[in-house]
């Protein structure tokens, strides 16, 4: 039996989803799994790695020995991981952290990362970085003190010319189109695991009949949805605002942060709303696909106002497969795929809140045949068979 090595330092977030996909791909192709991460970290839940009972053909190594917990693991420390296992396929699930690594490779007495090696790159934001004379020279001239960890560096030049990667894998279809020798691979969204797990979590339907009753006391008012954890970088506290500015109903799926430094704005809004009956949260982490699908539903229309941010969007996405069009930056792929595949609205640095309020008036179905068109292109169908010739080219 064959031995593969997916190195992910960092579960957190949508990672371990990542990881659970790619344990049923490898799985089907006959390979054993190392999964080499921290997990001393404590995650807000562990649905999917809870699915991992093979303990034949799947095995856990803990990274928070290495340096940064994995993310610094030098040359000779990850070849002596792979020689203990015997590794013959790695995959990096966040190769985007791993350049240092990479380059390494490049260096002298260094020795090349053994088998195959397959890096998925989640945010080349670089791409969307467009510098100006005075800074291109100034990018040039620290050029050589950070040449090793540089992302441009890496995929403009270095990877491409000494294929420091066997196949570079990119969730960025607008970066593909525009670089040779990368291969571009549909999200792995949550849906697409969750076609995988045949386990329910029907104690969470609970939430149902409460958002049934939340909607039913503010008909006829607006609802926005935030889904997932509360995060500034993805609009949390941006929404809020909206929501009280505009008499909307804030309506948010998933876990409220703990850092009371960062929300202090947030929390202001969130006493607004609370007492104007206008704030309904679980404040818990939901798996179960029903209940998710039903929290989408909820609204006709999903407002992402996310901050600096140039990658992929998973709540994009997972709206995107329940037909609900998306209001988006005008900035990285997301800007790029809702632009190109119409499949809602983007916003410019200004014009926010002007867009939401025409975006809302827009009819859903609009949008219903070409979002119907581009989820063809993210079907698991595909995302299975880049996957399959990737493990097995």
């Amino acid at each position: 039996m064959k031995n593969a090595l997916i190195f992910s330092p960092n579960f957190i977030g949508h990672r371990q989803v990542y990881v659970f996909v790619l344990v049923q791909e490898l799985l089907k192709s006959g390979y054993k799994i190392i999964i080499a991460g921290n997990f001393s970290i404590k995650l807000n839940s562990t649905f999917y790695f809870d699915q991992l009972t093979d303990p034949d053909r799947i095995i856990r190594i803990d990274t928070s020995g290495f340096i940064g917990d994995g993310h610094g693991i030098t040359n000779n420390e990850f070849i002596e991981l792979q020689k203990k296992y015997n590794i013959e396929l790695t995959i990096f699930t966040e190769a985007d952290s791993h350049i240092p690594l990479f380059v390494s490779q490049l260096l002298f007495g260094s020795k090349r990362i053994a088998g195959r090696t397959i890096g998925i790159f989640l945010r080349p934001f670089y791409f969307y970085q467009e510098l100006s004379l005075a800074n291109k020279l100034r990018y040039l001239k620290q050029l050589h003190l950070k040449w090793k960890s540089d992302a441009r560096l890496f995929h403009e030049i270095l990877n491409p010319n000494f294929k420091l990667l066997s196949i570079s894998l990119h969730l960025d279809d607008y970066f593909v189109s525009r670089h040779k020798k990368t291969i571009w691979l549909p999200d792995v969204f949550q849906q697409y695991a969750d076609k995988m797990v045949v386990q329910e979590q029907s104690d969470e339907r609970i939430w149902l009949k409460r958002l049934d009753e939340f909607k039913r006391i503010n008909d006829g008012n607006i609802f926005l949805l935030y889904f997932g954890a509360a995060q500034q970088r993805r609009g949390y506290e941006r929404l809020l605002k909206l929501a009280v500015d505009y008499k909307a109903c804030f309506i948010h799926c998933g876990l409220r942060s703990k850092n009371k430094k960062d929300n202090f704005e947030a929390d202001g809004y969130r006493g607004i709303l609370e007492k104007e009956n206008r704030l309904f949260e679980t404040n818990e982490y939901l798996t179960d696909p029903v209940s998710i699908e039903y929290f989408f539903k909820s609204v006709t229309h999903i407002i992402l106002p996310y901050i600096e941010f140039y990658g992929s969007s998973g709540v994009m996405l997972q709206a995107l497969s329940y037909g609900i069009p998306v209001l988006v930056p005008d900035i990285g792929i997301i800007g790029h795929r809702v632009k190109k595949f119409n499949l809602g609205e983007i916003y410019g640095p200004e014009s926010f809140e002007q867009q939401f309020l025409s975006f809302i008036k827009i009819p859903q179905d609009k949008y219903s045949k070409s979002i119907e068109e581009y989820m063809k292109l993210q079907s698991s169908e595909r995302l299975a068979a880049v996957l399959m010739n990737a493990f097995n080219f």
